[in-house]
């Protein structure tokens, strides 16, 4: 979990007050705060786009180093 640890016994002592009942609700109110509202996010999805050349992977020393590497 990445929320701060001095946030952590809070939340889980709140989640322990829960009724059963209340269990459904809560968890689709948590997960309307991390998945975005067409699903989940894909893995990656926080790194950013790169649009680049398709043979890049060939080429990446020429780019790194210059094309005399």
């Amino acid at each position: 979990m990445s929320v701060a640890d001095d946030h952590y016994p809070e939340l889980h002592a709140l989640v322990e007050r829960l009724s059963p009942g209340q269990a459904d609700e809560a968890r689709r109110a948590l997960l309307r705060l991390v998945e975005p509202d067409d699903g989940p996010a894909p893995r990656l999805a926080a790194l950013p786009v790169f649009d680049g050349p398709e043979d890049l992977s060939e080429r990446v020393d020429d780019y790194l180093y210059g094309e005399s590497a």
